[in-house]
């Protein structure tokens, strides 16, 4: 059976939110709420400013676990990737995660399938598997351009995030889905947005500012659990959704929310 998560990076600065809420208070509302597992981000835990295995405790008094740890990012600066890649393994082998979420900024040519594979490699020695994010508005698109690092980085060390808005946003089709194996799955992100956007329309900004919770939106959520169910997955699903209006309803009442959301459109 899966494990059901809550994604809490729309309350991250990295987001746009102002700051970050107290780790404790944070952890409280998603436990509170239903949730076993929280998704943090390694911006905001490193913006508390104390170490990090002190907060772990802190998420772990919670009852909640913390299997998702966003983010390294790849583009053509190399150093810095690496020392994203080394920041975020020194946070997954403190609070235990799974998985750490990866954003490519290159063309899924050799040199990127290289940098993303030594950073995977750092990654692993913390014990957690970096998780490669396609979205529409990058070079890395599509399930395919994803797959391509995967494939060079070995998926012991590194898998394939499924977030259901870049399936449904993006180019890809349930064929493309339906040919990604389970075994290259990280782990699925799901949320909803109002409408399926034409050609031009600012990605970046909508995904950013505009989604909503699953079920509250257009997307075939139902279709796309059972798709994945079909293959043999149960692993980690996170609910993500980053929009400002639903964050300044606080911490409690957001987590409240996506918990219901869940339990209409997945559980």
């Amino acid at each position: 059976m899966s494990t059901l998560c809550l994604n809490t990076f729309a309350f991250s600065p990295f987001a746009g939110a102002r700051e970050a809420p107290p780790l404790p208070e944070l952890s409280a509302a998603v436990h509170d709420a239903g949730f076993t597992a929280i998704g943090l981000d390694v911006f905001s835990v490193l913006g508390y400013g104390r170490p990090l295995a002190e907060l772990a405790a802190e998420v772990a008094a919670a009852g909640l676990c913390c299997p998702e740890m966003l983010g390294f990012v790849v583009d053509a600066d190399e150093a810095a990737a690496l020392k994203g890649a080394r920041q975020v393994a020194e946070a997954c082998a403190a609070f235990g995660a799974d998985f750490a979420l990866g954003m490519v900024m290159l063309p899924p040519d050799a040199r990127c399938a290289d940098l993303f594979a030594r950073c995977a490699e750092i990654i692993a020695q913390a014990g957690a598997r970096a998780a490669v994010e396609f979205l529409p508005f990058t070079p890395i698109a599509t399930i395919a351009d994803a797959r391509t690092l995967v494939a060079h980085a070995g998926t012991a060390n590194s898998g394939v995030l499924v977030d259901a808005w870049h399936f449904f946003q993006g180019p890809d089709t349930w064929a493309t889905l339906a040919e990604l194996p389970v075994d290259e799955i990280a782990y699925v992100q799901i949320d909803d947005h109002p409408e399926l956007l034409p050609a031009g329309a600012d990605l970046y900004t909508e995904c950013m500012s505009r989604r909503v919770l699953p079920g509250d939106g257009v997307f075939e959520l139902g279709a796309f659990r059972d798709a994945l169910a079909a293959k043999g997955y149960d692993g980690l699903v996170s609910v993500e959704v980053i929009n400002p209006e639903l964050v300044a309803l606080g911490a409690v009442e957001y987590a409240r929310a996506a918990r219901a959301a869940v339990e209409r459109t997945w559980a």
